[in-house]
């Protein structure tokens, strides 16, 4: 790989997940390496029997700690949080806490919920490296924690449930050389550094131009998850000279700003566009030819299963990883991904 000027970044608050949201790879307990994308996906999931303390007889408590309630992706896990006990778990108790981006917050909301003595906690950690803490103090206490869509450096969480983050990174990188071809001149916008998904996103994207030599990373820097950020990001690209054949976002929230920058510039059609997530903006996009791709991660199956997960560990079952894989949208497969996200949106429409 032929590496250009790295920019230097500076780490700004994150605005929305992407989130990725949005999902990540994450170590399963008492191991450092992170799974592949396991066949639990794929199989029926087991049901909680009752929703009741096995040893207590008391009604199951959950404590759940959500990044922020500002993005789509976190509304979307949410509400199949709240779907689900509506459907499926009316006799627990959810509490559910959001901690705006803010790891200390976070730290502070998973002592609480140890303190009352939950049976379980979710945890969607805001930060790889800060939101550690929180992980190993519910592992401590011996509460069950789960972690949700993004990751920990701590190994201790109960289960992961999730997407993986380096696969995404992949497929989207994968799907632009083919288009751009094995000489083409690639910049990506970061995420929010140290925020789990930039961190294995962009081990994917470096994975797969390791294996592309003839591929020029011209240049990348973070738009730290906001659309008006990744916009002047681009255009100060642009401006400067920067030669690219694509450009690549962590997350579609990013991509919104780098199409107006791209149009501003006279260069829509002739830069090729690639984001994640599926949002029904970058959908019709897609649609309309101004973006080649975006990279689907299914947000509903992940609050569901953290939640049926977590009631399983508050009954003592034995639970483990549960990893969805992401999938690659274009113009060739739209309508499919066009009529998942209208069900997802509804779905959060519904509660939030």
């Amino acid at each position: 790989m032929k590496l250009g000027r790295m920019v230097t970044v500076i780490l700004a608050a994150a605005c929305v997940v992407s989130m990725a949201g949005c999902g990540q790879k994450q170590a399963p307990a008492g191991t450092a390496e992170a799974p592949k994308t396991t066949e639990a996906a794929k199989e029926a999931a087991a049901e909680p029997a009752a929703a009741e303390n096995k040893e207590t007889g008391e009604k199951i408590k959950i404590g759940i700690s959500m990044q922020g309630n500002q993005s789509g992706f976190v509304q979307y896990f949410t509400s199949a949080m709240y779907e689900y006990q509506a459907t499926k778990a009316q006799d627990i108790d959810m509490e559910v806490v959001f901690a705006d981006d803010d790891p200390a917050k976070q730290f502070s909301q998973v002592e609480t919920f140890v303190s009352k003595k939950v049976d379980a906690i979710i945890i969607q950690p805001v930060d790889k490296t800060q939101c550690a803490a929180a992980v190993d103090l519910a592992a401590d206490a011996g509460v069950p924690i789960i972690t949700l869509n993004t990751v920990t450096d701590s190994t201790r969480n109960t289960a992961h449930v999730g997407c993986d983050d380096e696969q995404a990174g992949e497929l989207q990188m994968e799907r632009i050389i083919s288009v751009c071809g094995p000489d083409a001149k690639l910049a990506y916008v970061d995420a929010v550094l140290g925020h789990s998904a930039q961190v294995l996103r962009a081990q994917g994207y470096e994975a797969v131009l390791a294996k592309n030599p003839g591929v020029e990373l011209v240049v990348h820097d973070t738009g730290n998850w906001s659309p008006e950020e990744s916009m002047r990001l681009v255009e100060n690209w642009l401006q400067a000279g920067k030669d690219v054949d694509a450009i690549l976002c962590m997350a579609d929230c990013q991509l919104t700003g780098v199409i107006t920058a791209v149009e501003n510039a006279g260069k829509m059609g002739e830069i090729k566009l690639a984001g994640m997530d599926c949002d029904p903006v970058i959908l019709k996009a897609i649609k309309d030819g101004k973006v080649d791709c975006s990279i689907w991660q299914d947000g509903l199956a992940q609050g569901e299963n953290a939640l049926r997960l977590a009631i399983l560990a508050a009954q003592g079952e034995e639970i483990s990883d549960y990893i969805i894989p992401y999938e690659v949208c274009t113009k060739d497969n739209i309508e499919e991904y066009e009529k998942k996200a209208a069900e997802r949106d509804e779905l959060a429409k519904k509660y939030f």
